[in-house]
């Protein structure tokens, strides 16, 4: 009798030492994916810090449309439109189709499923949608892998890249899609509602606002704000417009009309 209860203990023992490692093992796991993720979002940060004054970043935000919170990783909002990233910390080979609600990262044989960043991106780029009333034409989803990442699926409609490539892919869109007025009105939306108090708030809206004045001040002085060379005028095929002086390496144009509003396109 004695020798059974001893039995019935040791199984019990054991039992709970499996449950314990096995729960410590999850916890373990899920705190190197939140550290993984969070490393891979700062790394693009410190990329998107390159990009000239013209692109306003905003990383790691929340914001709540219809009653739903949504996560984004990167949102970048440019006259030439608005960039949707989606980063992914993985090493390994990363494949999938586009349509396919998993894909898969397969390291030295070692597979794990996880969520078509895709298609979550798209539901990101649909928030941002909501919340601005743009249509899907100005913005611009991009999917960005860090770490060592294989990719090899093929995305002919998508823009799935490596990190390296985030620059010039944002870069290549030179077409004004929005105006200064437009994006000053989106850069205070999002930012009142990507912030926890309006005090923060507040704050990130007068610095954009006087990063905008003081661009229109270099301007007004005939000075490139990309570059600093000298804005020269010429005359193109859809007409006059002022452009930088260091073109080909410098594109910065602007139009004469909005020269004279005191703005910069």
């Amino acid at each position: 009798m004695k020798t059974n209860i001893v039995n019935e203990n040791s199984i019990f023992l054991l039992i709970t030492a499996i449950v314990v490692i096995l729960a410590v093992r999850l916890v373990l796991r899920l705190i190197q994916a939140k550290v993984r993720g969070w490393i891979g979002e700062k790394a693009v940060s410190i990329i998107l810090k390159f990009l000239p004054d013209e692109y306003t970043v905003f990383n790691n935000i929340y914001i709540e449309e219809n009653g739903k919170s949504t996560q984004i990783d990167h949102v970048i909002l440019s006259p030439y439109g608005i960039f949707v990233i989606e980063t992914k910390n993985y090493s390994g080979w990363i494949y999938g189709s586009e349509n396919a609600q998993y894909w898969t990262k397969n390291k030295y044989g070692t597979k794990y499923r996880f969520y078509n960043p895709l298609l979550q991106n798209y539901s990101h780029v649909k928030a941002l949608q909501s919340l601005f009333g743009f249509p899907m034409l100005y913005f611009v989803p991009i999917v960005v892998f860090t770490g060592r990442a294989t990719i090899k699926g093929h995305y002919p409609n998508h823009y799935v890249i490596y990190a390296r490539q985030l620059l010039s892919t944002i870069k290549a869109y030179r077409k004004i899609v929005l105006t200064e007025e437009i994006l000053t009105t989106i850069i205070n939306k999002l930012s009142y509602s990507s912030f926890e108090t309006s005090e923060t708030a507040s704050n990130h809206v007068n610095q954009i606002k006087d990063g905008i004045r003081e661009r229109k001040a270099i301007i007004m002085q005939g000075i490139c704000p990309r570059c600093g060379g000298t804005l020269v005028h010429r005359q193109g095929k859809y007409g006059a417009f002022w452009g930088c002086c260091n073109y080909p390496e410098c594109h910065y144009t602007l139009n004469e009309q909005t020269l004279m509003k005191g703005g910069a396109s």
